[in-house]
């Protein structure tokens, strides 16, 4: 049988607004009466109730997280993040997955909203503007991660700023001598668009023709990669930008199974500086994104935005580290 609050008070004497008060080291309640109340919990075994508590609080303690799978590593690190930011608080979180679909994604918000969350994170979000009537039937804040989309009053945005990531990935090409760059995208939607705005902003800075050959779809996989390697080579593309690791370190897995010289044919830059670049050969130049600081901020701004504290928009720098997979053309 469960001991409620009642029970403890029946035994202590006292009311169970004062049982509550000690439990929770309410300083208006005398130190003898605290440890009394205490102690008889302990013996009697009182398993506080969170639901009875976030009924009182309107609040349950607990943040809502969807993301698009948790097979990428991507989302691996961002959920690191987020974990470091709430465990001195003692936030839980509720995962949930949309596969990449945005219907899937605005059904796993409205059933985190049903479960009360006290707030949601959306990492990578496909749904974009499909927000802006969806929003007025949440009541809890709600931060974009990975995404500068608005989506209402009660919106945040915490993102790295990926155009910028992407243009300091193609000015290191071009400052080695590249002219003839490729950008592979990855799936539709505002992260894609904001790396190929970045790649375009670095070319006609430099002067260089933008040669819409050089634009690849992609979805974000190593596969991308592997199918692009052939096309690039027949074009004589001599350095290529990635949308992600994942797609870059497709590109070297490619070139070792047909011997092809990374970066003595073609130089090879990632986004994202997942643990994976620093263990391929040659070892992936990449952009870091900050992912685990990204996860960390956004768990920040969801836990203040809860506490009615005012919190601004996000907007992290990106940092190019050079390894291995890159060298002026033709040179390794």
């Amino acid at each position: 049988m469960s001991i409620s609050i009642k029970t403890i008070a029946e035994k202590a004497n006292v009311s169970p607004s004062t049982v509550s008060r000690a439990l929770h080291d309410d300083p208006r309640i005398s130190g003898e009466t605290r440890q009394l109340v205490q102690t008889l919990a302990r013996e009697l075994g009182y398993v506080p109730s969170h639901v009875a508590r976030s009924l009182v609080l309107q609040r349950t303690h607990t943040l809502g997280v969807v993301v698009t799978t948790i097979a990428d590593p991507y989302v691996g690190q961002v959920m690191a993040g987020i974990e470091q930011a709430i465990g001195a608080d003692g936030y839980t979180l509720l995962l949930a997955t949309s596969n990449g679909s945005a219907e899937r994604e605005l059904q796993a918000v409205e059933t985190l909203c049903q479960r009360r969350v006290d707030a949601l994170l959306v990492v990578s979000s496909r749904a974009g503007d499909l927000y802006a009537s969806f929003l007025s039937r949440i009541e809890c804040p709600l931060v974009m991660v990975n995404n500068k989309q608005k989506v209402g009053s009660h919106g945040y945005s915490v993102c790295t700023d990926t155009a910028q990531g992407a243009k300091v990935a193609t000015d290191h090409l071009l400052t080695l001598g590249h002219r003839r760059i490729t950008f592979i995208g990855g799936p539709p939607g505002h992260s894609s668009s904001e790396r190929r705005r970045g790649y375009l902003a670095a070319l006609q800075e430099a002067g260089v023709e933008i040669d819409h050959r050089f634009l690849l779809p992609g979805i974000g996989a190593a596969a991308d990669g592997q199918r692009a390697l052939p096309w690039l080579l027949d074009l004589g593309v001599t350095g290529v930008v990635c949308y992600n690791d994942l797609t870059a370190l497709g590109i070297l897995a490619a070139a070792a199974e047909t011997g092809l010289q990374i970066p003595e044919t073609l130089s090879v830059v990632g986004i994202d500086n997942l643990p994976y670049g620093a263990l391929s050969t040659p070892r992936l130049t990449t952009v870091d994104q900050g992912m685990t600081e990204l996860g960390h901020r956004a768990a920040q701004v969801a836990m203040a935005a809860i506490a009615g504290i005012a919190v601004e928009d996000v907007v992290l720098e990106s940092r190019l580290i050079v390894r291995e997979s890159t060298a002026a053309p033709g040179m390794g």
